[in-house]
């Protein structure tokens, strides 16, 4: 089975982030999302000095999936949890909640309760954000992205039709894939469920 860095290493550049490089209040990062920096890294590349790295891109048809250096993570959360700056606080947001990567507008949320990933769907309106299980852990949540691009990305355009959509074979490889990453196909329908993946 490959490393989560081998899953992740084609989509821009991994390299080890220590905890001081957080720019959030001190003891709000979480342990596993540290380690998560340390081990793996996503950096991605640097197009503009004055920008600094990316992150990574994680193609997964549709929008993708945008993870951030750790030393942007703590603005990651503008939009989110909060407006402009830490004090303009937003209703319906949860303070166990931490923004980990993007899906367009979507956030994938770190939940600091119990460790799982939760996604939740921007423009909620007046029901508040009612995000929905996505996967355990880091590992499985990112490792299962990357899965997905990555078999995806195999398939090439072979996995499309003439109007551009996802053709059922290629559907069912990418399923395939996914349960053999996960470990179970339950849990790779639970996942894609909560993605909301080619509905």
């Amino acid at each position: 089975m490959p490393s989560l860095a081998d899953l992740l290493t084609p989509w821009g550049e991994l390299r080890p982030q220590p905890a001081f490089d957080w720019q959030g209040p001190a003891g709000a990062l979480p342990v596993a999302v540290a380690k998560f920096y340390r081990d793996v890294g996503p950096w991605g590349a640097v197009i503009y000095e004055s920008v600094g790295p990316v992150g990574l891109t994680i193609n997964t048809g549709g929008n993708p999936v945008c993870v951030p250096p750790l030393h942007k993570l703590w603005a990651q959360q503008d939009g989110y949890a909060w407006s402009r700056n830490p004090d303009n606080l937003l209703p319906g947001w949860r303070e166990n909640w931490l923004v980990v990567a993007t899906k367009g507008a979507d956030p994938l949320l770190f939940d600091r309760d119990d460790g799982r990933i939760l996604i939740a769907s921007a423009g909620v309106g007046k029901a508040g954000w009612q995000p929905r299980a996505f996967a355990e852990d880091l590992e499985s949540a990112f490792g299962g992205i990357a899965t997905v691009a990555n078999a995806l990305t195999a398939l090439g355009d072979d996995a499309f039709d003439e109007d551009f959509n996802l053709r059922p074979e290629s559907r069912e490889r990418v399923r395939t894939r996914l349960a053999q990453f996960l470990g179970s196909p339950d849990v790779m329908s639970r996942m894609l469920e909560a993605w909301r993946w080619y509905e």
